[in-house]
Order: C-alpha cells, then structure tokens, then sequence
C-alpha cells in the first residue's frame, strides 16, 4: 500500500512550460483537479512530498501552498537525496512512490517499487516507469496517481456533483485545447518532421502527374482519415480543379470482411493493394501505434511492388511503421486523439499543396 506520494514540480505538477504575461512576468500552470488531488490524498493520511531540482520562487510558493510532509528543492541527484530522506525519515521504501517526467528523474522512476511518468514524458523515461499515465504533463497526472493510490477515482477526478459538470466540462476543454496547441508547438518546432512533410507533398504530386494512384489505408479513427483524405482529393479541397486518383483501403466492407475471414485481418489492406496498386502509386499507411500488423503487412507488399510508402504515426522510435516507410511524419506525441488531429491537420496541408502544384 502507497503511504508516501513524493512528485517532481516542472512537469508533473506544472506542464513543463514557462508563460509570459504582457508586462514580462513569467507564470506557471496547475491544473485545478492536481491541486485537489494533493489535498485529497493528505485528506486520506497519504504523506505528500516534493523532489524538485529546482529552487526558485515558485518552489517556494508550492511549499508555502500544500504544506508537503517531505520537500527537497535544488537537489542535483534525487536518488541520493530520496535515500538520504528515507533514513533520516525511517520510511519504508516499499510503501513510497514516486512521479517524474524527465531524465533527471529516470534513477528514483527506477529505483523504486512504484512510480509514475506522464504519457508524454520521454519514451526512455516512461521505460523507466511501473506505469505510465493517461494524463500528460500537468494535465491531471497527479489526479490520476491519486486514483491509483487510493484504488479508485478521486473526488478531485471522478465523476462531479449537480451544478459543478459545466465547470468541469470547461477545464476539461480548456486543458484538451491547451495539449492540442503543445503538439502544433511541437511540430512547428520540428524542422526535420516539416521537411518530411513538405517532401512527402511533392512525392504524391509526382506520381499523380504521372498517372499514379494516392492509397490510404488506417484502422479505427485512421480509417476515417484515409477516407477524409482520399474523399478531399477526389472531390476538391480549396480549388474547383479536376478529379485526382486517390483510394482509401477501408471503405469496401464486402471486401474487407472476406479477406478478414478467409485469409486474415493482416492481410484486409495488403490484398487490395496488391490487386490494384501498381508501380509508381503512393500509399500513406496511418497508425498511431506503428505497429498494427495490417499497417506493416501493406508496406512490405507496397515496397514489393514498387510503390512508395508513407507512414504516418506518433513519436514510437521503435515503431515498424518508421522502419518500412520511405517516408514517415511522426507526429511528437504519445497521445492517440493529439496525434490523430494532428494527422488530419498535416493531411489538409500535404492536400493543400498537391492541388497548388497540379491545378493552381
């Protein structure tokens, strides 16, 4: 049973980020339900502390704030400060978590029993995790530890009260929002995965010119996209042009139900490219994963066949889809509905760009 929750602040308490106000005051952000996540566990006798390597202002303010039971602030190894707090403390190791987001935090992550990294902390550091939240930096991830700790939602996280669901439903919006443009940030932010896209465009604009054909393929929400995006290039997107050959692999239910129950749901996607792909085609292969084997089966069919692949997923390093994609735009989230908005965004303008070469 946890008996001590011990949280690193910029990243997990805060969302890692620093904003200036209008006169050049810098400010940071807490999530409302993670302040009462904090108190709650107090509430129910779980010790709280703070490790932070940070000393500063805000830390200050965060002790002034929650009154911690433990609290290290401007400690350049905290392994060794958690150890020196567990023996002058008498604390049974056992029973302490711990919550962190960065490199700097990856020893205590794996030193101890228990303990927690955000769902868009650093695939490393999320390794070096016992679990890994729903929640990203700042966003609730303290919530959800509560949830575990105390073995079910949390007043501060389940469901709330007549007259409060408005103003939960609009912090709720609010943070959504707040991770969506995180990711844009990110992305706009990322010159190499830019560049990839902008390549990725005139690839698709050359094999249209040359009489080739646009596959999409994706399962679940990528499936919608595939269509999405096939649909905007054989009607219009921004310009009244002429027809464009795109098809995406997921509409033809007949088809897709066969060969997913005489050959296998692997092979629903690879099958129909085979059938109709030919040399010189495009086929931008959709996954948040990376890994979903349908996915890869039709890229090794794809590079068989002369086709140029395009993979389309998250920021998994490790994902096959990278692996068998001539070209892949990893989007730099670990979050399934951030990284499929941002694919559509991507796709409208990866659109916007084939139907300017071709018809403007």
């Amino acid at each position: 049973m946890i008996q001590v929750v011990l949280l690193d602040i910029d990243g997990v308490l805060t969302d890692g980020a620093v904003y200036i106000g209008p006169d050049g005051e810098e400010t940071k952000r807490i999530s409302f339900k993670d302040i009462d996540a904090i108190f709650e566990l107090k509430r129910r006798g779980v010790k709280i502390g703070f490790i932070s390597g940070e000393n500063n202002r805000f830390t200050d303010f965060v002790k002034k704030r929650f009154s911690p039971d433990y609290f290290i602030a401007g400690t350049k190894d905290k392994l060794a400060s958690f150890r020196e707090l567990s023996e002058r403390e008498g604390l049974d190791e056992s029973s302490v978590c711990f919550v962190g987001d960065s490199k700097k935090d990856m020893e205590l992550l794996e030193y101890l029993q228990q303990s927690f990294a955000p769902s868009d902390a650093e695939e490393e550091v999320k390794r070096c995790a016992t679990v890994v939240t729903g929640a990203q930096r700042g966003c609730g991830v303290i919530c959800e530890v509560a949830g575990h700790v105390l073995g079910g939602p949390t007043k501060a996280c389940g469901p709330v009260g007549k007259g409060t669901v408005a103003a939960g439903a609009a912090g709720l919006v609010r943070e959504r929002l707040e991770e969506h443009g995180r990711v844009m940030d990110a992305l706009l932010g990322d010159n190499d995965c830019l560049a990839v896209i902008a390549v990725v465009a005139e690839v698709a604009t050359a094999s249209l010119r040359q009489g080739g054909t646009l596959f999409f393929c994706g399962n679940g929400g990528s499936a919608a996209d595939s269509q999405h995006i096939a649909t905007e290039m054989v009607s219009s997107f921004l310009l009244k042009r002429r027809a464009l050959a795109a098809e995406a692999l997921s509409v033809n239910t007949s088809t897709l139900t066969a060969i997913g129950n005489d050959t296998s749901f692997d092979e629903v996607f690879s099958r129909q490219l085979e059938a109709r792909g030919r040399k010189g085609d495009v086929l931008f292969a959709i996954s948040t994963s990376g890994n979903s084997k349908n996915i890869t089966r039709v890229l090794q069919t794809a590079r068989s066949m002369g086709i140029t692949t395009i993979g389309m997923t998250g920021n998994n390093d490790g994902c096959l889809v990278r692996r068998l994609s001539d070209h892949c735009i990893s989007v730099p989230s670990a979050s399934t509905p951030r990284i499929q908005e941002a694919h559509i965004a991507i796709a409208h303008i990866i659109c916007e760009i084939i139907e300017t070469n071709l018809c403007g």
